[in-house]
């Protein structure tokens, strides 16, 4: 059985996701895909964009390689002096100023002579000639004898020479002239390469070769926006629903019928998806927001019962479950605070001797009474008569019973040796093997076949139970509620003094675990819900491992979560409301206030990112905006627009070059406050130690 659950579409917010991936848009899947293509188009528009910002950024490297290994300027435009040019010593000195003259002319920079552009960039600057000595600087201009020295404070000493901090904001302003003329000369070489025939394939294919790339880059980051396929349950009728008995008979018997389909829907959930699910499976995994609820086993665990000597392996003979603390999210539950829940189970068989199990007498050992509690007015709880093995039905008969949370209504009163704790579930099983042949032996306590008989054409004999006697296996459920933070928890029965002002999502966590119990995972299908019942096959049953009762009782607690799971939707959705004989049971204080909170996933719906799709198409246009030359749109003033080379300058590069002066103005502030701070430091030392050797020679004279 299926249920047909509808999505509320558009945005809508996952908490449990990241604050940047929290809001989604849920669109059917045309739209969805529509939205991908805009994302697609955008970024594809923005190829030959992306191109001229990368191509601008290619001209500015190849210029600044061009200037660090040619010694001739760009003709028609001033040599470039930056601190990559200097000498590397920290200083030179000038013989005269005629020198100094010749030294900054054209031609001096270009080498020895006019005619030849060959000679190193070391040997044309800074020749013996030239440079005479290395402790003081003689600038052109000044007068014989005078020196130029800047300020301590604004002076950086590196493996190229003395820089001041005007030097080092002028690198970025040099840059920008040379890859001006490094783009005329690109220009130049293209008109003359626009000559041959095949420019125009070359250009071609470049063309569509971008576009492929910027196509493939486009679509793998679009991809990125499409998230998963969760969505909000849009249903109206949210709520419990639950069978009136006053409904009759044939309604009656239909909810038998309903109940059993439930049970078995948990059952085949638990047994396909709690477990890696196979892909070829036809059993979808994709329905809720969390395939499943993870617990873990621990075996040889305390006997979880009020006296020890009920579980028949001793007192460390029990299997546990445990969930741990769970968030309301993992079963759907979608709110800014979500509560906690935690699910244990402990699992034994039980105590089969004397006084728990006795024999009728005069029946010779066929009719047998077990005594673990009252059932109404009864003094035991179950019986049997005969041998099972001779009635010719290989099948496993399992009788149940349950206390449950509230005792004083239940049919079963257990013992006090086997009482539950408080707050908690006691579930008892009475499992016979019927006509059942083993072809191994088997030890298992619940599934026990020990005595051989041997048949013809067959060399090693089958196995079967031979004692009469029911094997009772009994488990102790408890389902405990707790704070968002999980410092704090409470049972099921628990009345909390702020109950009233109880968030919706608490109460649509609490009442999917109603039926989380082992009673209610086999009440209904019984024998059939074991799995050794599925190792059967013409009175012969596959070799079963020797603790087959753990694995048992492990499918059982899986089923019990996945009921959980299963619950949840049904109460989101309003799943019993048509069904005959149903009324709703809702509290009132949740009554109508339980829709639109829970979360699933449906096949015919994909989210869409709304951070991601607005941000990548804030992305095109930015990469649209920042291509655009700078004097175009007016960021560069009036008087530094150069038809040469301003309408050259991006907004990237515009931008970039400015971060960078940003950058230096920060570093020199920093470095300047530092050095500050230095020389304060030492002047506040030095004349801390004066006034101190002032204090000791006027004291000398006294001693």
């Amino acid at each position: 059985m299926s249920i047909a659950v509808d999505a509320r579409l558009g945005l809508w917010p996952d908490h449990n996701r990241s604050l940047i991936n929290r809001y989604q848009v849920l669109a059917t899947d045309f739209w969805s895909s529509f939205m991908l293509g805009v994302v697609v188009a955008s970024l594809t528009i923005t190829n030959p964009y992306v191109f001229k910002i990368l191509n601008n950024f290619l001209i500015w490297v190849g210029a600044a390689w061009r200037r660090l290994n040619t010694s001739e300027p760009p003709s028609g435009e001033p040599g470039i002096t930056t601190s990559l040019l200097r000498p590397p010593s920290g200083n030179c000195q000038i013989s005269s100023p005629e020198e100094a003259e010749h030294l900054n002319s054209p031609d001096a920079e270009s080498g020895p002579s006019s005619g030849d552009h060959n000679v190193p960039v070391n040997e044309a600057l800074y020749s013996d000639a030239a440079v005479s000595n290395e402790q003081n600087v003689q600038a052109p201009g000044l007068q014989n004898g005078s020196t130029f020295n800047p300020a301590p404070g604004n002076i950086r000493h590196s493996q190229y020479g003395t820089e001041t901090i005007s030097d080092i904001l002028g690198i970025s302003r040099d840059s920008r002239e040379g890859a001006s003329n490094l783009i005329k000369y690109s220009l130049d070489g293209l008109k003359k390469q626009s000559r041959s025939p095949d420019i125009l394939v070359v250009v071609v294919l470049t063309i569509f070769f971008g576009l492929f790339v910027g196509y493939v880059v486009a679509s793998t980051f679009s991809t990125k926006i499409a998230s998963d396929r969760a969505g909000l349950a849009s249903s109206q009728y949210c709520g419990i629903w639950q069978f009136d008995d006053k409904a009759g008979k044939e309604a009656a018997d239909r909810d038998d019928l309903y109940n059993y389909q439930k049970e078995a829907r948990a059952s085949q959930y638990a047994r396909t998806c709690y477990n890696p699910p196979n892909p070829d499976d036809p059993f979808s995994c994709r329905i809720f927001y969390n395939q499943s609820i993870a617990f873990d086993t621990k075996t040889d665990q305390p006997c979880p019962f009020a006296s020890s000597e009920l579980c028949s392996g001793g007192l460390y003979s029990a299997v546990s479950f445990d969930t741990g603390l769970i968030d309301a999210s993992v079963i759907g539950v979608n709110a800014p605070v979500t509560h906690k829940f935690r699910r244990t189970t402990s699992c034994s068989p039980l105590n089969m001797s004397k006084p728990y199990i006795v024999s009728s007498e005069g029946t010779n050992n066929t009719d047998y009474h077990y005594y673990y509690g009252r059932k109404d007015d009864i003094e035991y709880t179950f019986n049997t008569s005969g041998r099972p093995f001779d009635w010719l039905v290989p099948v496993y008969s399992v009788n149940t019973y349950i206390s449950s949370l509230y005792p004083k209504w239940d049919y079963w009163r257990p013992i006090a040796e086997l009482r539950q704790p408080i707050g908690s579930t006691l579930t008892i099983m009475f499992i016979s093997s019927m006509h059942i042949y083993h072809a191994e032996r088997s030890f298992d306590p619940i599934f026990y076949a020990d005595e051989p008989r041997y048949f013809e054409n067959r060399r090693d004999p089958l196995y079967y139970n031979s004692d009469p006697r029911a094997r009772v296996l009994a488990c102790v459920d408890k389902s405990e509620v707790c704070s968002s933070d999980g410092k704090h928890c409470w049972s099921m029965t628990a009345t909390l003094p702020e109950q009233e002002s109880l968030p919706r999502a608490y109460w649509l966590m609490k009442w999917s675990l109603e039926n989380s119990n082992i009673y209610d995972s086999i009440k209904w299908r019984l024998g059939t819900a074991l799995l050794a019942q599925e190792s059967v096959s013409q009175f012969v049953s596959l070799p079963l491992p020797s603790n087959q009762w753990q694995i048992e009782a492990s499918q059982l607690f899986a089923t019990s979560l996945a009921r959980v799971q299963y619950d949840a939707l049904g109460i989101a959705t309003g799943e019993d409301r048509q069904r005959p004989g149903y009324k709703e049971r809702t509290p009132d204080e949740a009554k109508g206030h339980l829709c639109g909170i829970y979360k699933f996933k449906s096949p015919d719906y994909t989210n869409i990112n709304l951070v991601a799709f607005i941000g990548l198409n804030l992305l095109a246009i930015a990469i649209i905006i920042l291509s655009l030359n700078a004097s175009t749109i007016g960021l560069l003033p009036k008087s530094e627009k150069d038809e040469k080379a301003s309408t050259r300058t991006l907004v990237v590069g515009f931008l970039v070059n400015k971060t960078v002066d940003l950058i230096f103005l920060i570093i020199a502030g920093i470095w300047s406050s530092i050095k500050f701070i230095r020389r304060k430091s030492k002047e506040c030392y030095r004349n801390r130690n004066a006034r101190h050797g002032v204090n000791s020679g006027s004291a000398g004279p006294g001693n």
